[in-house]
Protein backbone atom coordinates (compact mmCIF):
# COMPACT_ATOMS: atom_id res chain seq x y z
CA UNK A 1 0.00 0.00 0.00
CA UNK A 2 1.44 3.37 -1.00
CA UNK A 3 1.62 6.45 1.18
CA UNK A 4 -1.55 8.52 1.50
CA UNK A 5 -1.65 11.91 -0.17
CA UNK A 6 -0.82 14.92 1.99
CA UNK A 7 -3.52 17.60 2.02
CA UNK A 8 -2.56 20.97 3.46
CA UNK A 9 -5.23 23.58 4.11
CA UNK A 10 -4.32 27.17 3.23
CA UNK A 11 -6.02 30.43 4.11
CA UNK A 12 -4.18 32.87 1.85
CA UNK A 13 -2.52 32.60 -1.58
CA UNK A 14 0.84 33.44 0.02
CA UNK A 15 0.77 30.11 1.89
CA UNK A 16 0.55 27.94 -1.21
CA UNK A 17 4.21 28.10 -2.22
CA UNK A 18 5.37 26.96 1.22
CA UNK A 19 2.82 24.13 1.21
CA UNK A 20 3.93 22.99 -2.25
CA UNK A 21 7.65 23.25 -1.55
CA UNK A 22 7.09 21.32 1.66
CA UNK A 23 5.55 18.47 -0.32
CA UNK A 24 1.77 18.91 -0.24
CA UNK A 25 -0.10 16.80 -2.80
CA UNK A 26 -3.41 18.66 -2.44
CA UNK A 27 -3.88 22.34 -1.65
CA UNK A 28 -7.12 22.79 0.25
CA UNK A 29 -8.55 26.30 0.51
CA UNK A 30 -10.70 27.37 3.45
CA UNK A 31 -11.19 30.14 6.00
CA UNK A 32 -10.27 28.67 9.41
CA UNK A 33 -11.89 31.62 11.18
CA UNK A 34 -15.29 30.55 9.85
CA UNK A 35 -15.32 27.05 11.27
CA UNK A 36 -13.94 23.62 10.59
CA UNK A 37 -14.74 23.91 6.89
CA UNK A 38 -15.13 27.67 6.67
CA UNK A 39 -15.86 28.78 3.12
CA UNK A 40 -13.00 30.83 1.66
CA UNK A 41 -13.12 34.16 -0.12
CA UNK A 42 -13.81 33.75 -3.83
CA UNK A 43 -11.00 36.23 -4.46
CA UNK A 44 -8.58 33.88 -2.71
CA UNK A 45 -9.91 30.84 -4.58
CA UNK A 46 -9.68 32.65 -7.91
CA UNK A 47 -6.09 33.78 -7.33
CA UNK A 48 -4.91 30.35 -6.24
CA UNK A 49 -6.68 28.68 -9.15
CA UNK A 50 -5.20 31.15 -11.62
CA UNK A 51 -1.66 30.62 -10.33
CA UNK A 52 -1.71 26.93 -9.46
CA UNK A 53 -4.52 25.29 -11.41
CA UNK A 54 -3.07 22.33 -13.30
CA UNK A 55 0.09 22.45 -11.18
CA UNK A 56 -1.35 20.69 -8.12
CA UNK A 57 -4.74 19.28 -7.14
CA UNK A 58 -6.93 21.97 -5.60
CA UNK A 59 -9.71 21.61 -3.07
CA UNK A 60 -12.03 24.12 -1.43
CA UNK A 61 -14.48 23.99 1.46
CA UNK A 62 -18.14 24.86 0.98
CA UNK A 63 -18.76 25.25 4.70
CA UNK A 64 -20.22 23.45 7.71
CA UNK A 65 -23.69 23.02 6.23
CA UNK A 66 -26.72 22.96 8.53
CA UNK A 67 -29.55 23.46 6.05
CA UNK A 68 -30.56 24.55 2.59
CA UNK A 69 -29.46 22.04 -0.07
CA UNK A 70 -29.81 24.58 -2.89
CA UNK A 71 -27.54 27.14 -1.23
CA UNK A 72 -24.91 24.49 -0.59
CA UNK A 73 -25.15 23.38 -4.21
CA UNK A 74 -24.76 26.93 -5.52
CA UNK A 75 -21.64 27.43 -3.41
CA UNK A 76 -20.18 24.11 -4.53
CA UNK A 77 -20.95 24.87 -8.17
CA UNK A 78 -19.24 28.27 -7.92
CA UNK A 79 -16.09 26.71 -6.48
CA UNK A 80 -16.16 24.00 -9.13
CA UNK A 81 -16.35 26.57 -11.94
CA UNK A 82 -13.28 28.24 -10.45
CA UNK A 83 -11.29 25.10 -11.17
CA UNK A 84 -11.39 23.10 -7.95
CA UNK A 85 -10.65 19.40 -8.33
CA UNK A 86 -12.52 18.71 -5.09
CA UNK A 87 -15.25 20.48 -3.14
CA UNK A 88 -15.70 19.57 0.53
CA UNK A 89 -19.11 19.78 2.18
CA UNK A 90 -19.36 19.52 5.96
CA UNK A 91 -22.63 17.76 6.77
CA UNK A 92 -23.50 19.37 10.09
CA UNK A 93 -27.02 17.95 10.34
CA UNK A 94 -28.69 15.34 12.51
CA UNK A 95 -31.44 14.38 10.08
CA UNK A 96 -30.65 11.70 7.50
CA UNK A 97 -33.32 12.85 5.05
CA UNK A 98 -31.98 16.40 5.01
CA UNK A 99 -28.42 15.10 4.79
CA UNK A 100 -29.24 13.02 1.74
CA UNK A 101 -31.02 15.97 0.10
CA UNK A 102 -27.90 18.10 0.56
CA UNK A 103 -25.59 15.44 -0.84
CA UNK A 104 -27.82 14.78 -3.85
CA UNK A 105 -28.36 18.45 -4.65
CA UNK A 106 -24.64 19.22 -4.46
CA UNK A 107 -23.58 16.14 -6.44
CA UNK A 108 -26.15 16.64 -9.19
CA UNK A 109 -25.41 20.35 -9.50
CA UNK A 110 -21.64 19.98 -9.60
CA UNK A 111 -21.79 16.98 -11.94
CA UNK A 112 -18.41 16.16 -13.43
CA UNK A 113 -16.90 19.60 -12.74
CA UNK A 114 -15.44 18.54 -9.37
CA UNK A 115 -15.24 15.58 -7.06
CA UNK A 116 -17.64 16.04 -4.15
CA UNK A 117 -16.29 15.04 -0.74
CA UNK A 118 -18.78 14.76 2.12
CA UNK A 119 -17.36 15.43 5.57
CA UNK A 120 -18.59 13.93 8.83
CA UNK A 121 -17.40 15.01 12.26
CA UNK A 122 -15.38 12.92 14.71
CA UNK A 123 -16.92 14.88 17.59
CA UNK A 124 -20.45 14.18 16.32
CA UNK A 125 -21.77 13.24 19.76
CA UNK A 126 -20.96 16.57 21.37
CA UNK A 127 -22.25 18.60 18.43
CA UNK A 128 -25.28 16.32 17.92
CA UNK A 129 -24.82 15.50 14.24
CA UNK A 130 -24.85 12.32 12.19
CA UNK A 131 -21.93 9.96 12.76
CA UNK A 132 -19.14 9.63 10.20
CA UNK A 133 -20.25 6.05 9.58
CA UNK A 134 -23.70 7.28 8.60
CA UNK A 135 -22.10 9.87 6.31
CA UNK A 136 -20.69 7.00 4.23
CA UNK A 137 -24.19 5.79 3.41
CA UNK A 138 -25.45 9.25 2.51
CA UNK A 139 -22.41 10.01 0.36
CA UNK A 140 -22.85 6.78 -1.57
CA UNK A 141 -26.62 7.13 -2.03
CA UNK A 142 -26.27 10.79 -2.97
CA UNK A 143 -23.63 10.25 -5.63
CA UNK A 144 -20.62 11.84 -3.94
CA UNK A 145 -17.04 10.91 -4.81
CA UNK A 146 -15.65 10.48 -1.33
CA UNK A 147 -15.92 10.90 2.42
CA UNK A 148 -13.80 12.60 5.05
CA UNK A 149 -13.63 12.75 8.84
CA UNK A 150 -12.77 16.05 10.54
CA UNK A 151 -13.44 17.68 13.91
CA UNK A 152 -16.06 20.41 14.07
CA UNK A 153 -14.90 22.17 17.24
CA UNK A 154 -11.26 23.24 17.10
CA UNK A 155 -10.17 23.21 20.74
CA UNK A 156 -7.00 21.15 20.64
CA UNK A 157 -8.71 17.77 20.66
CA UNK A 158 -8.12 15.53 17.64
CA UNK A 159 -10.08 12.92 15.75
CA UNK A 160 -8.21 10.28 17.74
CA UNK A 161 -9.65 11.67 20.98
CA UNK A 162 -13.14 10.84 19.74
CA UNK A 163 -12.87 7.79 17.48
CA UNK A 164 -11.13 4.50 18.19
CA UNK A 165 -8.72 2.73 15.86
CA UNK A 166 -11.38 0.05 15.37
CA UNK A 167 -13.93 2.69 14.32
CA UNK A 168 -11.53 4.30 11.87
CA UNK A 169 -10.61 0.96 10.31
CA UNK A 170 -14.28 0.06 9.93
CA UNK A 171 -14.91 3.46 8.34
CA UNK A 172 -12.15 2.80 5.80
CA UNK A 173 -13.41 -0.70 5.05
CA UNK A 174 -17.02 0.40 4.51
CA UNK A 175 -16.07 3.32 2.29
CA UNK A 176 -13.66 1.19 0.29
CA UNK A 177 -16.34 -1.42 -0.40
CA UNK A 178 -18.54 1.33 -1.85
CA UNK A 179 -15.73 2.74 -3.99
CA UNK A 180 -15.47 6.05 -2.13
CA UNK A 181 -12.30 8.07 -1.61
CA UNK A 182 -11.38 8.08 2.08
CA UNK A 183 -9.82 11.10 3.81
CA UNK A 184 -8.88 11.86 7.41
CA UNK A 185 -8.23 15.15 9.22
CA UNK A 186 -9.17 16.73 12.52
CA UNK A 187 -6.39 18.52 14.39
CA UNK A 188 -3.99 15.65 13.77
CA UNK A 189 -0.52 16.12 15.24
CA UNK A 190 2.86 15.17 13.82
CA UNK A 191 3.33 12.47 16.47
CA UNK A 192 0.04 10.84 15.46
CA UNK A 193 1.07 10.20 11.87
CA UNK A 194 2.56 6.81 12.64
CA UNK A 195 -0.74 5.72 14.16
CA UNK A 196 -3.00 6.88 11.32
CA UNK A 197 -0.93 6.32 8.21
CA UNK A 198 -1.52 2.58 8.05
CA UNK A 199 -5.29 2.74 8.52
CA UNK A 200 -5.86 2.82 4.77
CA UNK A 201 -7.00 6.41 4.15
CA UNK A 202 -6.25 7.80 0.70
CA UNK A 203 -5.69 11.35 1.95
CA UNK A 204 -4.60 12.75 5.31
CA UNK A 205 -5.15 16.46 5.92
CA UNK A 206 -3.52 19.03 8.16
CA UNK A 207 -3.80 22.70 9.01
CA UNK A 208 -2.68 23.25 12.62
CA UNK A 209 0.31 20.87 12.44
CA UNK A 210 1.41 22.50 9.17
CA UNK A 211 1.42 26.03 10.59
CA UNK A 212 3.50 28.24 12.81
CA UNK A 213 1.41 29.64 15.69
CA UNK A 214 -1.56 27.31 15.31
CA UNK A 215 -4.33 26.97 12.75
CA UNK A 216 -4.80 30.73 12.47
CA UNK A 217 -1.07 31.17 11.86
CA UNK A 218 0.79 30.65 8.61
CA UNK A 219 1.71 27.46 6.78
CA UNK A 220 5.35 26.52 7.33
CA UNK A 221 7.38 24.87 4.58
CA UNK A 222 9.48 23.07 7.20
CA UNK A 223 6.46 21.69 9.05
CA UNK A 224 4.81 20.53 5.84
CA UNK A 225 8.06 18.81 4.90
CA UNK A 226 8.13 17.04 8.28
CA UNK A 227 4.59 15.78 7.73
CA UNK A 228 5.37 14.63 4.20
CA UNK A 229 8.47 12.79 5.37
CA UNK A 230 6.53 11.13 8.19
CA UNK A 231 3.81 9.95 5.79
CA UNK A 232 6.39 8.43 3.49
CA UNK A 233 8.46 6.77 6.21
CA UNK A 234 5.64 5.26 8.18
Amino acid sequence: MGSPKLLVSVWWPEEVRDALEGGADIIDIKNPKRGSLGAPSLRVVSEISRNYGGVVELSAAVGDITCCPEMAALAAYTLSKLGMNYVKVGLQVNDEKLGLEIVKEVSETVGSLSKVIIVGYADYIRIKTLSPMKIIDLAYKGGAYGVMIDTRIKDGLTTLDFLSTHYLKEFVNRAKKLGLLKALAGGLKRNQVKHVVNLGFDVIGFRTAACNNGRLGRVSKAKVHELKTALQRE
